[in-house]
């Protein structure tokens, strides 16, 4: 008679919806996933696991649905399920200072402490996303333990073969233990027949060495995902699960995290890393196409494994580098949290916990779908970041009107210009752009429009993607042929001419006279002709008055011997969220055209973009004389649940003129804008 050894189980399930998602889609994963979960786990009291919620979507049960706070109380003080803790509002720790990292960590601790009545002793790692010293931090804020993937120890030389227990490792005298999660068999189990299930386990039950299989799932697969909800619970495969479980007992162990860390363990360093195909979109484009190439080739071979243990895609900071839009949300919560570092007991203040929320790792990396990518979530990132900086301004001395300050890590100095109800944020490095234009009545950064990047997808998509040269900032000078066409504006298909969209502008001077603040810029750039570079100078003045006006004025110089024929084209980048929907418009005359429409309209010379949901008319108007004005919506290509989706990032204005300047001649254009605060 053969011998089956007991293997112990640890299955973890994780459940979290990023801040920003919609009220629908909350309720949704509420719905279908949690509401229903939490109910089979109650029907069978003999299954044991541990369960990790995000704090803000602890924060969502508490407010919309607090019974089920009180069934997870039961759950948990019946010893059924040993809840874990981590980053109250789901960061990536190591992208955030120290500071703020122990503040989200104890968080979490003392919410659930104070609502369950227990303290959590291990975390869970957005990403599994670990770094070298993360020992230090996790014992610094009280945990004793956290889930990783296995394929970051597999990196530090074990064999797959030996990730049957749990491990030790430590930073700096702090020791944690590892649980290695089964990134194989969690992705299997139990979606696949019970009798494949059933068949993997009785492998493990052959082993000669004790087991203790480590499961961890994000609670999306069972209910939100297509097909999900009616095979878990229409169909009854979770109940038929739970009660598989409960039927091997004798065999299979269930244990609470933390009773499987009991013990001795070995010990085990591990580089920086995160998960697999995480790795891989972190890569710059190029390279990340190779990345997922060779994984493919090597997946044919019968040894793959042995080379898959040693293929290491890209860090996590490395999409802050791929993605300049990251990059800068990231940046201006680092400026926030310095700033919060000098007020004394600022534990206690909303805005706090306004940077902790906005610390929230989804809208700052991309994979396939959703993340940076949805709009939405990055504009819940800039309300809670622009509510914070309120706060601050208010708490702190009055900020100045004008300030000068390298806030993306550049090495470069950004312009702050601030009035009552608009903050504008000008990139003399990037072609004098205006990166971030917010309207401080609602909390609004309507410059918040992402660039169409190089995507890796997994099949062709049904489109041919387009691949912007320029990130999207609001006035960005565009020198173009007579005969370029709103077509090839939108499609990126135009040559241009000019050396200023993403080339540096010199500050000349950055002054507050009176109720303006004036910030003077100017670039000798120039024309390129018939191979032969023409000279041209752009000066660029942008003045910001109180409390509601933003004024740019254009100063063109020819200062070659050939007269100069093009057309000067003026891009301004705006988002409203959605491409349709009622209350977000522009007003052009008698019309209210969608902020998604295509069109072309000669003779303009005023217009509007408007906003009611946030409370936000922008009337333009050109002094100067009418223009034509471009238009087009900025869509990028996802992949989500096996099907292509296009999704909105903003839309793009183009102030068109002709331009006709002889030798040594100048001409001024001239754009008014003001912010008007809708009164509901």
């Amino acid at each position: 008679m053969v011998r089956l050894d007991t293997v112990n189980l640890v299955w973890v399930v994780h459940f979290h919806q990023p801040l920003g998602n919609f009220p629908e889609t909350c309720r949704r994963f509420l719905e279908r996933v949690c509401r229903p979960f939490l109910d089979a786990v109650v029907r069978h009291p003999r299954i044991r696991m541990g369960l990790h919620f995000s704090g803000s979507f602890l924060l969502y049960l508490e407010r919309e649905e607090p019974e089920l706070l009180e069934q997870i109380r039961q759950i948990v003080s019946r010893n059924q399920v040993e809840l874990l803790g981590g980053g109250f509002y789901e960061p990536i720790l190591s992208m955030i200072p120290r500071e703020d990292a122990l503040a989200q960590l104890r968080k979490t601790a003392v919410w659930i402490q104070e609502r369950f009545g227990v303290k959590p002793r291990g975390a869970w790692l957005p990403e599994s996303v670990w770094e070298p010293y993360f020992p230090t931090l996790l014992a610094g804020g009280g945990y004793e333990y956290v889930l990783l993937e296995d394929n970051l120890l597999e990196r530090a030389g074990l064999e797959r073969a030996e990730l049957c227990h749990p491990f030790l490792t430590s930073h700096q005298s702090s020791i944690v233990s590892l649980l290695p999660i089964s990134s194989r068999l969690s992705a299997e189990i139990p979606f696949r027949p019970l009798r494949d299930v059933h068949a993997s386990l009785v492998q493990l039950w052959h082993r000669p060495e004790p087991q203790t299989l480590i499961l961890a799932q994000s609670a999306e697969a069972y209910g939100f995902w297509p097909s999900t909800f009616h095979r878990f619970y229409e169909e009854a495969a979770l109940d038929e699960w739970l009660v598989y479980l409960e039927s091997q007992s004798e065999r299979l162990a269930m244990q609470l995290p933390f009773e499987a860390t009991i013990g001795r363990w070995p010990r085990v360093f591990l580089s920086s890393g995160a998960r697999t195909d995480l790795e891989g979109y972190a890569l710059p484009t190029t390279a990340s196409r190779s990345y997922f190439a060779v994984r493919e080739d090597l997946s044919h071979r019968f040894d793959a494994d042995r080379f898959f243990r040693f293929l290491h895609g890209g860090a996590w900071q490395e999409f802050l580098e791929k993605y300049s839009e990251a990059n800068w949300m990231h940046s201006k919560m680092l400026w926030l949290s310095r700033r919060l570092q000098e007020i004394p007991n600022a534990d206690s203040l909303a805005c706090r916990d306004r940077l902790l929320a906005a610390q929230e790792h989804t809208p700052y990396w991309h994979a396939l779908s959703g993340g940076l990518f949805a709009n939405y979530l990055r504009d819940a990132v800039y309300r809670l970041l622009l509510q914070a900086e309120e706060e601050i301004d208010r708490i702190t001395s009055a900020p100045p009107a004008t300030e000068m300050r390298d806030l993306d890590g550049d090495h470069e100095p950004e312009v702050i210009l601030r009035s009552q109800i608009c903050r504008a944020i000008v990139d003399p490095d990037y072609g004098g752009s205006l990166v971030e234009m917010a309207f401080l009545p609602s909390h609004y950064n309507v410059s918040n429009t992402l660039r169409r990047h190089s995507h890796v997808y997994p099949d062709v998509p049904p489109v041919e993607p387009i691949e912007d040269w320029h990130r999207r900032h609001l006035f960005q000078e565009h020198f173009v042929a007579g005969e370029t066409s709103l077509a090839q504006f939108e499609k990126e298909s135009y040559i241009e001419r000019g050396d200023f969209v993403n080339r540096p502008y010199r500050i000349l001077s950055l002054a507050e006279e009176g109720t303006a603040r004036r910030l003077l810029l100017e670039r000798e750039g120039g024309i390129y002709l018939d191979q032969e570079r023409r000279p041209v100078r752009c000066q660029k003045l942008f003045e910001l008055e109180e409390p509601d006006t933003l004024r740019i004025r254009y100063t063109i110089t020819n200062e070659s011997a050939l007269p100069l024929e093009l057309l000067f084209l003026c891009e301004a980048n705006y988002t409203f969220l959605t491409s349709e929907g009622s209350g977000r418009f522009i007003s052009l005359g008698d019309e209210q055209l969608p902020c998604g429409l295509l069109f072309e309209k000669s003779g303009i010379q005023s217009w509007a973009l408007v906003d009611e949901t946030r409370s936000l008319r922008w009337n333009w108007t050109l002094p100067d004389g009418p223009c034509t004005l471009w238009h087009h919506s900025v869509h990028t290509i996802g992949y989500a649940n096996g099907e292509f989706e296009l999704n909105y990032q903003g839309s793009a204005l183009g102030v068109v003129w002709p331009l006709h300047l002889a030798s040594q001649e100048s001409r001024v254009f001239t754009i008014f804008t003001r912010f008007q605060h809708l009164q509901c």
